[in-house]
């Protein structure tokens, strides 16, 4: 629930430490409650600044966010970048809350003027295992969690998929039987059917040092030896236990949802100044913004976008995560990367648009982060024998 909800719940555990003391409480406020109050205190200045269908649009939109798997994600996005625009100097106006146009801002700095639209990407957009589905498997399987630990086995429960994990509850019913069936009786190696199989494997002392001691390290190592789109939960103790791992025999791609996203974006724009689409991944770390398959593929889709559908409108594509959050300069902030369109219809410097064109070494990048750069020259994408900056 934290990784959709962390905004909630910073804001909730804040209005409960001023119902009880009156005021809020400095010790009190982590990274999570800093960036739940700016983006409280932004809704409250957008809202005010907005004519009265806008103002409805956004009531509207707080509304179906506490009701929405993904919470308040989408609408966070849309107020980091409002706030971050303000912060370097830029009026704005929400055309797509006041209902006047199809983006979301428009900005306007002395002579430069422009437009940016948001799009929130799920976590599961392109997987074959969607997170809520395995996280609904695992709970059917908690009851029978105990028969390892009584029977004090430790061991892997590898699950392998044919292809996808259907979110249809009677379509798993053969899959979850067999997966029950073994985690209580201890005895059969493996269990199959036409469109998975599920195998016993011994949990070995490296694994399950890192199960009981560090679960972000613990799926670290799952990803290592059974490929990066595996899910791993499981309830390892001292006496015993069982982990599941569930993986895909055909690959996660991200891309197809990625790239349909920011040709939507792309298409919501007036064409007639620059425009720069912000794209924010539900379900990364910030460290995870330096990987090279991450910068890689975000670079091969957005020169996609400017030269092979020709949206040379668009400036720039860029890139952070939800709940992406460190601290700099005092502040909690949302670190990202841009790709900016080497040949935009309407050229702009960093000078003009600080907000997504200021360039930082990647040495700096990683130092705000806090994490080792994964690679050297994170920046630079190469298209085969050619590089691009």
């Amino acid at each position: 629930m934290a990784d959709y909800h962390w905004l909630e719940l910073a804001i909730s555990h804040q209005c409960d430490i001023l119902a009880k003391e009156g005021r809020l409480l400095g010790e009190y406020v982590d990274i999570q409650a800093w960036a739940g109050l700016h983006f409280a205190a932004t809704v409250v200045e957008v809202h005010a600044a907005l004519n009265t269908k806008g103002k409805k649009s956004l009531t509207g939109r707080l509304r179906d966010a506490l009701k929405a798997e993904t919470g308040f994600a989408a609408l966070y996005l849309e107020m980091d970048v409002a706030q971050r625009l303000a912060i370097d100097g830029f009026e704005l106006e929400f055309p797509d809350l006041d209902g006047t146009d199809q983006y979301d801002l428009a900005f306007c700095r002395e002579k430069v003027r422009g437009e940016v639209e948001c799009k929130s990407i799920s976590a599961d957009a392109g997987r074959k295992i969607h997170r809520k589905d395995f996280y609904r498997f695992i709970e059917a399987m908690t009851p029978a969690f105990s028969g390892p630990i009584e029977q004090s086995r430790s061991e892997v429960l590898l699950i392998d998929l044919e292809d996808r994990l259907s979110a249809n509850l009677q379509a798993q019913k053969p899959l979850r039987r067999s997966t029950m069936d073994m985690l209580l009786n201890g005895q059969a190696d493996n269990a199959a059917e036409s469109w998975f199989t599920v195998t016993r494997i011994a949990l070995d002392q490296e694994l399950r040092n890192e199960v009981t001691v560090d679960q972000a390290r613990m799926s670290a190592i799952c990803r290592q030896r059974w490929g990066q789109n595996c899910h791993a939960a499981g309830a390892i103790t001292e006496d015993g236990g069982c982990l599941i791992v569930m993986r895909s025999q055909n690959e996660d791609d991200p891309s197809k949802p990625l790239l349909e996203a920011m040709r939507k974006a792309a298409s919501q724009f007036s064409g007639e100044r620059p425009a720069f689409i912000a794209v924010q991944f539900d379900e990364i770390a910030p460290a995870d913004l330096m990987l090279p398959h991450v910068r890689r593929r975000a670079g091969l889709l957005s020169h996609a976008l400017f030269q092979h559908y020709g949206e040379l409108h668009v400036n720039a594509t860029c890139f952070s995560c939800f709940d992406g959050l460190v601290r700099y300069e005092g502040n909690a902030s949302s670190p990202g990367f841009a790709v900016p369109n080497l040949n935009p219809q309407f050229p702009l410097g960093a000078t003009d648009m600080p907000t997504f064109l200021r360039r930082i070494s990647d040495q700096t990048f990683a130092d705000i982060i806090g994490a080792p750069l994964p690679a050297p020259d994170i920046s630079t994408i190469h298209f085969g024998a050619s590089a691009s900056d």
